[in-house]
């Protein structure tokens, strides 16, 4: 998640709702509810439609994760599972490989400034 976007969820969101929000999405699907079913019972109302977004995204990242990188499930098997397009599970994929990258590379370049 971008920095920009985090601050703005602490400001006007609890960080153990966020994860809690997170958390029930996982457990939803796991209990066999189609990913959209899961997050529908976030309410923009009280999370903010911004932050609403931010959950889900961090919630489908978590669930390729684990499903995918942890348990080798492929991805099309997987999008039959969350009831979503293989297209959607890519994107967010590389949207996750990108992050990962780019805080690595920020990890690297804090460590040779330390030296």
């Amino acid at each position: 998640m971008k920095k920009e976007k985090t601050d703005k969820i602490e400001d006007c969101f609890d960080e153990t709702a966020y994860e809690d929000s997170v958390k029930k999405i996982i457990s939803d699907v796991e209990q066999g509810l189609s990913f959209d079913a899961a997050c529908s019972v976030l309410n923009p109302a009280v999370c903010g439609t911004e932050i609403k977004e931010s959950i889900i995204d961090d919630a489908l990242k978590v669930l390729i994760a684990e499903m995918h990188f942890s348990n080798g499930v492929p991805l099309k098997q997987l999008a039959m599972k969350l009831k979503l397009s293989s297209s959607k599970l890519i994107n967010a994929k590389e949207s996750m490989l990108k992050e990962a990258g780019e805080a690595a590379i920020a990890e690297y370049k804090a460590s040779i400034a330390d030296h």
